[in-house]
């Protein structure tokens, strides 16, 4: 089961842009330091009267892209949870790539020397 069939809100975007890191900044997905010179996704949204920021590293966005085009929808800060969870409860049902994307976003999208993983390639059901 996807997490936004039990979400009970919606939000507005009200900024939504892709950026270069001057400085570090901690992606709200996966827990990661994005890197400065790195590209992030920097979004405003309007949830429940307040105003939130939420900076999502170019990997989580591609995990994050998935959930939208397989769940039609996602919750901030939730992806990797619901990534999770989909290949947890459907064995077998899914690429090995979002495997991988589920893995990656556990370890932070690092290998154990510490270089950054590849941006992952996935693509949603047809």
């Amino acid at each position: 089961m996807c997490m936004i069939d039990d979400n009970d809100g919606f939000v507005a975007v009200v900024g939504d842009r892709y950026v270069v890191a001057r400085k570090p900044h901690r992606c709200r997905e996966c827990g990661r330091e994005i890197d400065a010179g790195e590209r992030y996704h920097r979004e405003a949204y309007v949830y429940e009267g307040s105003i939130h920021r939420h900076k999502t590293c170019a990997h989580c966005r591609v995990v994050r892209e998935w959930l939208l085009g397989e769940c039609g929808g996602f919750i901030y800060g939730n992806v990797k949870e619901d990534a999770r969870c989909h290949v947890e409860e459907n064995p077998g049902c899914y690429s090995v790539n979002l495997y991988r994307a589920v893995v990656g976003m556990e370890w932070k999208w690092r290998a154990r020397s510490g270089r950054l993983l590849p941006v992952p390639a996935l693509e949603a059901k047809p």
